[in-house]
């Protein structure tokens, strides 16, 4: 257990060493995370299977959206996704920059 916990301490200082060193490598761990590498989808006209393809989305509440979006009809707003089961606003927050509504 010790030996893990020093490789730990040991890795996340060679981390922000390297970070401070080479700060392009910021650039590189944010494109990861960001709208960058994943298309909008229009969350009106997207199949489920196109939803889960979208980070944070699961196939779960990937089948809610399109379960709400067929008894209500169309969103109006991207802040009506948050009245879909299972939404919570952590993850509304997380994945709505990857959804528009046109």
């Amino acid at each position: 257990m010790l030996l893990l916990f020093t490789f730990v301490v040991f890795a996340g200082s060679a981390m922000q060493l390297a970070f401070k060193k080479y700060p392009f490598l910021n650039d590189i761990v944010n494109v990861i995370d960001s709208d960058m590498l994943y298309p909008k989808i229009d969350v009106n006209k997207a199949t489920a299977q196109e939803l889960v393809v979208v980070p944070y989305i699961g196939e779960y509440t990937a089948n809610n959206i399109i379960e709400y979006r067929e008894q209500n009809g169309p969103f109006n707003s991207l802040d009506q996704m948050k009245n879909v089961k299972g939404i919570r606003d952590k993850n509304y927050i997380r994945f709505s920059k990857y959804l528009f509504i046109k």
